[in-house]
């Protein structure tokens, strides 16, 4: 019996180092697989998508500035009516700064853009004749792939809505442009999605039978307008034009085919 438990004795004694060899081995191994779970989480995680061009199409109710108790109003207003992100390092915001003038309230709506610590300003009365009264009222933006686009925005008159103008912004990695199209009269433009930069202008030219009014049928007038880098240029249509009601386009100042 003495010899048996001898023999016991060595075998554990030979048999617990490679026990602890083994206990430490299982140990080292845990803790890294333990320290590369979240490694190997992130490696099997969805890619994060980058922002690129989305297109959209909406109308603007225009945010009305503080007044005081005369009517006039409050000097020294900065209305935000929209922000648009056009891609990782660029935003657009339509930024009003009204003011009462001689019985006319001046909106001097402004676009301001923002491309990294570059901002550029495009007011537009400096854009569009007579632009100081314009408010925004729709934005349509288009894709041209997935880091460069086109974005129209529609301006109406705020006191009456009867004229309209319009501004197109076109972006890439490389620059952002910002240009105009002449004053309309109760108009819109029309836009194909295949090619944003070939523009009709609508515009209204006369009542039916000689009779003015808002809401009478007027005829309209077309100019083919081209977008270029540096200007937009526009050619009347020729033909005495469609006769159509202005009530057409108060929801499709910009329409996209």
């Amino acid at each position: 019996m003495v010899a048996v438990n001898r023999e016991e004795q060595t075998d554990a004694r030979a048999t617990r180092p490679m026990m602890e060899i083994l206990c430490k081995t299982w140990l080292v191994a845990f803790l890294s697989a333990a320290a590369m779970q979240p490694l190997l989480f992130a490696q099997s995680a969805e890619p994060s998508q980058a922002l690129g061009c989305e297109e959209s199409h909406r109308v603007i109710a225009p945010r009305s500035p503080h007044m005081k108790l005369d009517g006039s109003i409050l000097a020294g207003q900065a209305i935000v009516q929209a922000k648009l992100t056009l891609d990782g390092s660029t935003t657009v915001r339509i930024v009003e700064y009204p003011r009462s003038e001689n019985d006319l309230v001046s909106y001097n709506s402004t676009v301001i853009v923002q491309r990294g610590q570059d901002q550029k300003r495009y007011p537009i009365d400096r854009l569009i004749k007579g632009g100081s009264v314009l408010r925004l009222i729709e934005v349509a933006s288009l894709c041209g792939s997935s880091n460069q686009g086109t974005v129209f925005l529609a301006f109406e008159a705020g006191s009456t809505g009867a004229a309209e103008g319009f501004a197109v912004i076109q972006y890439s990695p490389e620059a952002v442009d910002v240009q105009a199209f002449p004053m309309a009269d109760q108009g819109r433009i029309v836009v194909k999605r295949a090619m944003p930069n070939e523009v009709e202008l609508w515009s209204a030219s006369g009542g039916e039978g000689g009779i003015e009014c808002d809401a009478c049928k007027k005829r309209y007038s077309v100019r083919d307008c081209n977008v270029g880098q540096q200007s937009v240029e526009c050619k009347q249509r020729p033909g005495a034009g469609e006769v159509l009601s202005p009530d057409k386009f108060m929801r499709a100042r910009i329409e996209v085919r």
